[in-house]
């Protein structure tokens, strides 16, 4: 007797996949998870595509699990004076809540409550997580901290 498969194959469900008839091949092809994302669409969209995951793993007669993945908060740079710039190890650099032009000293940041929630060590990522920041110190809507791993930064970065 042969022992049951513990590899399991993770598809992630966008639109060029949520129609029924792609659902039903990647279910045919070993699809045992489908992964919706919920970073991008809407309620409405991603009701859709579990209605038609439903429908398919129905009709195809295997059982599919389906796996939300649920963003964090996400807080992007706002406008900076010159880009790109260079943020080295070693840079002391400042994430503000104040809606500032920013500099290679500070920048203002997206996310109101960011001082609230962060506290000193804490690590926060710029750039799609190229560069990495330490937390120093909060003072009122500054978050002050030193650069761990450098990179480039632009505005509207997350």
């Amino acid at each position: 007797m042969l022992a049951a498969c513990k590899t399991k194959l993770v598809c992630t469900i966008g639109p060029k996949s949520d129609s029924l008839e792609i659902m039903l091949q990647m279910l045919n092809g070993g699809m045992n998870i489908a992964r919706l994302n919920f970073s991008h669409g809407d309620f409405g969209w991603h009701k859709a595509a579990i209605d038609n995951l439903r429908r398919a793993a129905h009709s195809a007669g295997r059982r599919v699990t389906i796996m939300a993945a649920l963003p964090g908060p996400k807080m992007r740079i706002g406008q900076l004076a010159e880009e790109p710039f260079e943020l080295k190890r070693g840079d002391a650099f400042t994430l503000t809540t104040n809606e500032v032009v920013g500099d290679h000293q500070r920048a203002f940041v997206s996310l109101p409550r960011l001082p609230a929630v962060v506290k000193v060590t804490d690590i926060l990522f710029l750039n799609d997580g190229i560069i990495q920041l330490e937390v120093v110190r909060v003072d009122g809507r500054d978050v002050q901290c030193g650069c761990s791993s450098g990179g480039e930064l632009r505005s509207q970065k997350g």
